[in-house]
């Protein structure tokens, strides 16, 4: 359908791959690299989050500048 045809030509993260490697400024492997760099920092901030402390109701809103 329609959203994984965009999913397929409209990722930025493909296009910016395809694009530096088109261009010779980052291989395939560091690329690769990049990539499983950025997973390791996803996944060591999600075990952060989990084992912080619940977040206190009466301040969970502080700083947040979404106004809905």
């Amino acid at each position: 359908g329609e959203i994984e045809r965009l999913r397929a030509e409209r990722d930025a993260l493909k296009i910016f791959r395809a694009r530096a490697a088109d261009a010779g400024l980052l291989t395939a492997s560091e690329l690769d690299v990049i990539d499983g760099e950025v997973a390791e920092l996803i996944e060591a901030a999600v075990v952060e989050a989990q084992a912080a402390e619940p977040c206190d109701p009466a301040t969970v809103a502080e700083d947040v500048y979404a106004v809905y």
